[in-house]
């Protein structure tokens, strides 16, 4: 299987979330094509593939839908690179993950899964984990998301909520009738300036806590001083900070402003960087290691009680833009990496 080609294969289907059965068909046929043996389990919530006589020790992860395509997407590909909705997040790191059922298969299963850029609750992991729990004893997972070849080791919770700042509605001709909310913005923007990046060292990676205002929702019309103010803050928390924890420090520091209300909240993961795999992978491929200053997947596993790691081709910083792109170079370098830790383990 020409790694290269696959990608570009997978590129050309589009896999926009909630129209992944193109693509889930096409990796089945591609598996099957050339010569893979084993298992192809088609569940809700993607593809589970398990190679025959393998140990199953190692799950290798990829969602295979994309964000929608931008209006002008850059299609066209080089010498040096390849251009495309999913290039870099992640159809390049699904292909490797084709390329190692295919000649690294003693003690991995393929898992590609759906809904990943969706809501938090249609996540085909939803469906796809517990199955996976019950029938594998995983010792360590890889999820292929985009790291430019970097071990990227844990991940930021994260956590949306709502601020209602509430004020009295009148005629804008006459607005000392009333109490304009947009107005109290003032306090909120400063305390979320001042907080906005806090450095947090754990493992002895340092990640960054984030404070966001994200949305602003006011007003009715042109003519109408607004009843109301409604802001989502957005948190990127600390892996060590628990669902209830982060929820609780949102609620201490935006209640004077309003009413606050935790929307959703996903926990992080922690580095595990002393965890026996974590160590071998780090020391069998010598990549350098970094927090994932981000949230992925690696969370769920995680808290199955499976170590994971972030680990993949191209730069993380072309997801979702209408140049997204990934190097050719390093799609073929990653492989090698991981490719030499499958061998070593």
């Amino acid at each position: 299987m020409n790694l290269i080609e696959t990608t570009k294969n997978l590129i050309k289907i589009n896999s926009v979330t909630g129209s992944e059965e193109d693509v889930i068909q096409f990796i089945k046929s591609e598996l099957n094509n050339n010569g893979f043996k084993g298992k192809i389990l088609e569940e809700k919530g993607g593809l589970v593939a398990i190679p025959e006589n393998s140990s199953s020790r190692i799950a290798l992860v990829g969602h295979v839908d994309t964000v929608p395509i931008s209006e002008n997407q850059i299609t066209s590909d080089d010498e040096d690179v390849i251009f495309g909705r999913g290039s870099v997040d992640m159809k390049s790191g699904v292909a490797l993950i084709m390329k190692s059922l295919l000649e690294s298969p003693e003690n991995i299963v393929g898992v590609f899964y759906t809904g990943e850029e969706g809501p938090y609750d249609e996540n085909g992991l939803n469906s796809l984990l517990p199955i996976l729990m019950k029938e594998h004893d995983f010792e360590f997972s890889v999820i292929l998301e985009p790291t430019d070849c970097e071990i990227q080791l844990g991940c930021l919770g994260a956590l949306n909520a709502s601020l209602i700042i509430r004020g009295k509605s009148a005629h804008s001709a006459r607005p000392w009738m009333g109490e304009n909310p947009i107005y109290k913005l003032n306090e909120v923007i400063d305390f979320v300036t001042k907080n906005e990046i806090k450095p947090v060292v754990v493992d002895g990676l340092e990640f960054k806590e984030i404070l966001s205002i994200t949305q602003i929702h006011s007003g009715v019309a042109n003519n109408v001083i607004p009843e109301v103010t409604k802001l989502n803050i957005n948190f990127r928390f600390s892996p060590e900070l628990s669902k209830e924890e982060a929820s609780q420090y949102i609620v201490d520091n935006f209640s004077r402003f309003g009413d606050i209300e935790i929307d959703n909240v996903s926990f992080g993961a922690m580095p595990n960087r002393d965890n026996p795999m974590v160590s071998k992978f780090i020391s069998s491929t010598e990549a350098e290691v970094f927090p994932k200053q981000a949230w992925t997947d690696v969370a769920r596993f995680n808290d199955a009680g499976i170590p994971s790691i972030n680990f993949g081709p191209g730069d993380p910083l072309f997801a979702h833009t209408s140049n997204e792109q990934v190097s050719k170079k390093q799609i073929l370098e990653s492989y090698e990496l991981l490719h030499k830790f499958l061998k070593d383990f």
